[in-house]
């Protein structure tokens, strides 16, 4: 049975717990498996993540008659450089959903915006004032005037 290889957890606050670990290769740069703890043609350990294809850069290199599992400097080395690529990626991933909150607000804000505009050409052709139609939408008069009177339905009404 393969014997489990040390495990890394990183909790990053609003995105979840993310797993990476250290992965054993070849010469060829290739994953060596383990059997019976043994890793045959084992010759370098690298930092990999669990929620990737991310590989470390760092191939710390196995030395002869060493154990299965990396010394503690090892560890901490390629550790370090896996918790760099999570918050790179998470740092990614937040603008990512910023951007998309984002787009989703601004179509929210251009409905809202059209079903306004309509509202006040409909009033307008009402014979609604400036002033009335401004204190429905909480601007003054002139400001109302200068924000929709260019419009197709204020035009028509002005005539």
């Amino acid at each position: 049975m393969a014997r489990r290889l040390p495990e890394w957890e990183l909790l990053v606050p609003g995105e979840g717990p993310y797993v990476g670990t250290i992965r054993i290769e070849d010469e060829a740069g290739r994953p060596v498996p383990i059997a019976g703890g043994v890793a045959v043609g084992a010759c370098a350990w690298r930092a990999k993540c669990l929620h990737c294809d991310w590989l470390g850069s760092t191939a710390v290199r196995v030395g002869s008659g060493e154990a299965l599992r990396p010394g503690r400097l090892t560890r901490e080395k390629l550790e370090e450089e896996w918790v760099r690529h999570i918050y790179r990626v998470s740092a990614k991933a937040a603008v990512l959903d910023a951007l998309e909150q984002l787009d989703r607000l601004a179509a929210e804000q251009q409905a809202l915006t059209e079903v306004v505009d309509e509202g006040v050409r409909r009033l307008r052709a009402e014979g609604a004032s400036w002033a009335q139609v401004g204190e429905l939408v909480g601007m003054t008069r002139q400001s109302a005037w200068e924000h929709w009177a260019d419009s197709s339905a204020a035009r028509r009404h002005r005539r």
